[in-house]
């Protein structure tokens, strides 16, 4: 283990540094800052799953999850035009993906290389789980379930394949 600290140690310089602690925040699961303090994070509850509770001692703020939806929203901002921007990011994401798709498919077949198509495809395969990333966020602004004890992923599923299927 030493070994492999050791080399990365050496390639890992300031500005991996900083993509390393955002990755470790984006996939780690930082907790939200606590609003009243703005020291502590706000970790779950054991006791409660729809309680946030702030780990800082002297703090020890406690807040509901429709309290923090209230909190966290943008005063004065329209829910709908925040969706239809979570939206057209989505489909963005979602032409990118494409575009790249096609690009490294003729260029795997220009260069006759698959290790090309597949890096290609594991990139596509990020870019639209981001996509539909955005595409829940939206559905959440419109329906007003931000903050859930539980995600509401059945209830998004549900919702774009009856938009997927619906007539027009």
């Amino acid at each position: 283990m030493s070994f492999a600290r050791e080399r990365l140690a050496r390639r890992v310089g300031p500005e991996h540094r900083t993509f390393a602690g955002m990755t470790g925040t984006v996939l780690g699961g930082t907790h939200a800052t606590c609003p009243d303090c703005r020291r502590g994070r706000l970790l779950g509850d054991p006791q409660s799953l729809d309680l946030r509770r702030c780990d800082d001692p002297k703090c020890g703020a406690t807040y509901s999850l429709a309290e923090l939806g209230r909190t966290f929203a943008l005063e004065g901002t329209d829910v709908r035009e925040l969706a239809a921007h979570e939206r057209r990011q989505a489909v963005l994401l979602f032409v990118a993906a494409e575009i790249i798709g096609v690009l490294a498919a003729a260029w795997a077949i220009y260069a006759r290389s698959w290790f090309t198509l597949v890096g290609a495809l594991l990139l596509c395969i990020v870019i639209c789980a981001t996509a539909m990333v955005s595409r829940y966020r939206a559905w959440q602004l419109e329906q007003g379930r931000m903050f859930e004890a539980r995600a509401p992923l059945r209830a998004f599923v549900a919702a774009e394949l009856g938009g997927l299927f619906r007539r027009r």
